[in-house]
């Protein structure tokens, strides 16, 4: 059932498809949830500091690569008055406004976002899992680690570090992401993190894999034969490097 009020004027709007996300988040409680998040600000008479977070995730969906993009990018998100009511708010705040929230979100802010998060995208994970079980079919996870390049001479991005991207070495940061695949075509993200560029991938591998499984609720079984056979088999290998090198 629509949340919008029965009044509510038809108004065109170049964003249909965040109408139909703020709709579906507010149906399933996530705004509301974040909406409870505590933020170190003030509230001011226009807007809370809630709301500039829920305009900030509307903008992330609506795919701006920077913040003044939700005032002057080639669409502007806010001032779309349809996606704002769609999204349980009276109207956007201006990007300069969203900065100084996000400023002011301490660790305690992002650990409370986490955990909405979390508890909005566990009954999804929890009937897939369940579905994918019941029908004897396996897990299929989905690990991804990109690159996120920023300007070699930049002294501004915080705990950025040189590493490898994009066959190259460059300053920036790892970004590692799991996802479940349900079935092909599809995906349900579980989990993702943020480190600087020197991150090695066998790290954030077992990182990633602990955090799947913590969502999911499911423990492979560990197989250590497997590795063992393949420490061997390097062994040897490396056993016969020594002797033709001496």
């Amino acid at each position: 059932m629509s949340t919008l009020p029965p009044d509510w004027p038809i108004t065109n709007t170049e964003h249909g498809i965040l109408v139909a996300f703020g709709e579906f988040l507010q149906q399933h409680g996530l705004l509301e949830r974040l909406r409870q998040v505590p933020v170190a600000q003030k509230t001011r008479a226009l807007a809370a500091p809630q709301a500039k977070l829920i305009e900030w995730l509307a903008g992330i969906m609506s795919g701006i690569e920077y913040l003044q993009d939700l005032n002057h990018g080639p669409h502007p998100l806010a001032r779309d008055p349809v996606v704002a009511r769609a999204w349980g708010l009276e109207g956007f705040a201006h990007y300069s406004s969203v900065s100084r929230t996000l400023h002011a979100c301490d660790l305690r802010t992002v650990a409370a976002v986490e955990e909405v998060i979390t508890t909005f995208s566990q009954p999804f994970v929890d009937q897939a899992v369940h579905d994918l079980v019941r029908r004897g079919r396996p897990l299929i996870y989905d690990f991804d680690l990109t690159g996120q390049a920023v300007s070699s001479t930049s002294t501004t991005y915080p705990e950025a570090a040189f590493g490898w991207m994009n066959d190259q070495v460059r300053l920036g940061y790892q970004l590692a992401r799991v996802s479940l695949s349900p079935q092909a075509g599809e995906r349900i993200w579980l989990a993702g993190f943020h480190h600087p560029g020197d991150t090695v991938s066998a790290a954030c591998l077992q990182e990633l894999v602990l955090a799947a499984e913590k969502q999911t609720q499911v423990r492979p079984r560990r197989r250590p034969e497997l590795v063992g056979q393949r420490i061997a088999a390097q062994a040897a290998t490396v056993e016969r490097t020594r002797r033709l090198a001496d």
